[in-house]
């Protein structure tokens, strides 16, 4: 029975980890065309606290061991990324 449950929630977990991480290349990716350093995404959130349904604020942390960065992403509604700043 535990078998069966760990196996059911692989199943679930792995598209949500691919996604994710498929979530932090782009951002990464974003930052650097941007003119930033950006090493490795090591975490990202949405800032509830000025984020609105039109404007959406994407706190992004990069850290690659030795140097560390962050940054807000504002995002459209449509999830286009209107502008990148470094905090």
């Amino acid at each position: 029975m535990k078998l069966a449950m760990l196996a059911a929630l692989a199943v679930v977990m792995v598209p949500v980890s691919a996604s994710a991480t498929m979530l932090e290349r782009q951002a990464g990716r974003a930052i650097r065309n941007a003119g930033h350093w950006c090493g490795r995404v090591s975490y990202m959130t949405v800032d509830t606290k000025v984020s609105t349904p039109k404007r959406r604020v994407v706190l992004v942390t990069c850290d690659d061991g030795t140097r560390y960065e962050q940054y807000s992403l504002v995002l459209t509604a449509d999830n286009k990324i209107s502008s990148i700043e470094k905090k």
